[in-house]
C-alpha cells in the first residue's frame, strides 16, 4: 500500500482529516512560485485559473516525471485516473459551479466519495488517482483528506490479507470469515468499534500472544527493507551502539529542522521552533536511547504543537495518538484491545532490525491508548553488539 499511495518518498501518513489541526497546516505549503519546488511540494504554478476541466496533458507529464507518484504506471491506470478525475469535475460542476479540482475542499472530497459510496465504488483504485491529480493540481487540502482516508482505510483489509497470507484459508475464514472492514471514508469515531471486533476475532483465532507476534510482524506502514537501508550503513559505520543512537538522532532532528525551514509537513503536523526545541529536549525521541541491553524510543506526538499547549490529559493523549483505527476511542472511551498498540511496536522496530540485521524482541513501556501520557517503547540488542566498544 505505501508504494502505492508514496508514504516512503514523501512523509505524510495519519489520520489528520479528523484533526482541528489538521486544514492549518497546509495552505502555507504551496507559496513558493518556482516550478521545480511547485512541483515536489505539489504545488503546481501552471495550473491555468481560468475555466474548469482537468489538465490531462499535464497530469500525464507529472506521472512521467515520477516526483511525487510510483514511476512506470501503465496506461490503464493513468486512464483509470483520469476517468475519475473527469468524473469529480463533473460532480464538482453540479454541486459547487465555477470551483476547480485546484480549490475543492475537504467537505467536497467526503461528499463524493459518500457519492462513490452509494454505488460501492469508494474503492481504493478510484481515489488514489484523486490523490495523485491532487497533488499535481497543488490542492494540498485535497491531498492530504485522501491521503488519511485511504490510510486508515487500508490498515484492517491489509491485516486481513496479511492474517490469510500467514495462517491459512482455514483460520482466516474461521476467524475474519464473517468481519467486513468498515468501507474507505468511514468517520473515524466509528473506527473503534469496528477495530475492536477486528481484535477480537483475532485474538480468539489464534490467542494473545501469537496476535501480539502477528501485529509486531504485519505493521501496514512498515516500508520495505530498503527504506531503511541508511540505519545498517550508520550502525556499520559507528564504534558501538550508543554513537549509532547518536547520529540517527541527530539525522531525525536535521530531518525536522528540513520541514521547518521548508514549511513541509511531517506526516501530518507542521514542525516549528516550538517542535524542534521539544524534540532536542527528549533524546529518546526520533531516536533512542541505550540503557542496559534496550533500546529506549519514545514516539514524537501526532500533533506536538497542540499537545505542548494542551492542559487536558484527556485531549493531552488525543493530540498524542498517531492510529487512525483507535485515536477517537480516547475521547468516547469506546473500548479497544491493548494489543493493537503492537502494531505500532513492530513500526518502531524495524527500521533497528534492518540495521541488525535480524529480528528484535521488543516491549511496550507507555501507551497513550492504556492511559499514560506518551507512547514508548524498548527494543532488546542482539548480544553480539553489546560486545563492540569504542
Amino acid at each position: 500500500m505505501e508504494a502505492l499511495i508514496g508514504f516512503s518518498q514523501y512523509r505524510f501518513a495519519g489520520s489528520g482529516w479528523t484533526h482541528p489541526s489538521f486544514r492549518r497546516i497546509v495552505r502555507p505549503l504551496c507559496q513558493d512560485s518556482e516550478r521545480t519546488k511547485a512541483i515536489n511540494l505539489g504545488c503546481s504554478s501552471d495550473v491555468s485559473d481560468e475555466g474548469i476541466g482537468m489538465d490531462e496533458q499535464g497530469f500525464r507529464k507529472f506521472i512521467k516525471e515520477g516526483k511525487r507518484v510510483p514511476k512506470g504506471l501503465n496506461e490503464r491506470t493513468i486512464k483509470s485516473h483520469i476517468r475519475m478525475v473527469e468524473e469529480f469535475e463533473t460532480f464538482l460542476k453540479r454541486n459547487n459551479p465555477g470551483r476547480r479540482f485546484s480549490d475543492a475542499s475537504t467537505r467536497d472530497i467526503k461528499a463524493f466519495i459518500k457519492h462513490l459510496a452509494k454505488e460501492d465504488r469508494n474503492k481504493f483504485e478510484n481515489l488514489i488517482g484523486l490523490l495523485r491529480y491532487a497533488r499535481y493540481s497543488g490542492n494540498e487540502d485535497a491531498a492530504l483528506t485522501l491521503l488519511v482516508i485511504l490510510d486508515s482505510g487500508e490498515i484492517l483489509p491489509t491485516l486481513g490479507r496479511s492474517f490469510k497470507k500467514k495462517y491459512g484459508k482455514r483460520m482466516h475464514d474461521k476467524a475474519l470469515g464473517a468481519y467486513e472492514p468498515p468501507p474507505i471514508g468511514t468517520p473515524a469515531k466509528l473506527m473503534p468499534r469496528a477495530t475492536n471486533e477486528f481484535m477480537v476475532r483475532v485474538e480468539l483465532g489464534i490467542g494473545e500472544d501469537a496476535t501480539r507476534d502477528f501485529l509486531m510482524s504485519n505493521c501496514p506502514h512498515v516500508s520495505p527493507t530498503e527504506h531503511y537501508a541508511e540505519e545498517r550503513k550508520m550502525l556499520r559505520a559507528s564504534k558501538n551502539i550508543d554513537e549509532y543512537l547518536r547520529k540517527r538522532r541527530k539525522k531525525s532532528v536535521e530531518e525536522l529542522h528540513g520541514h521547518m525551514k521548508n514549511k513541509t509537513p511531517f506526516f501530518t503536523q507542521e514542525i516549528n521552533q516550538e517542535v524542534l526545541d521539544f524534540v532536542r529536549s527528549e533524546p529518546e525521541i526520533e531516536g533512542g536511547v541505550r540503557k542496559g541491553n534496550m533500546i529506549y524510543f519514545t514516539k514524537i506526538p501526532y500533533m506536538t504543537t497542540d499537545y505542548l499547549r494542551e492542559e487536558d490529559p484527556k485531549m493531552k493523549r488525543y493530540h498524542y495518538c498517531h492510529c487512525p483505527l483507535a485515536r477517537e476511542s480516547i475521547l468516547t472511551g469506546e473500548t479497544v484491545s491493548r494489543n493493537l498498540c503492537y502494531c505500532s511496536a513492530g513500526y518502531v522496530k524495524r527500521p533497528f532490525e534492518v540495521a541488525f540485521g535480524k529480528n528484535l524482541r521488543a516491549e511496550i513501556k507507555k501507551s497513550v491508548l492504556w492511559g499514560d501520557s506518551e507512547c514508548r517503547f524498548a527494543i532488546e540488542i542482539p548480544k553480539e553488539y553489546l560486545l563492540r566498544k569504542g
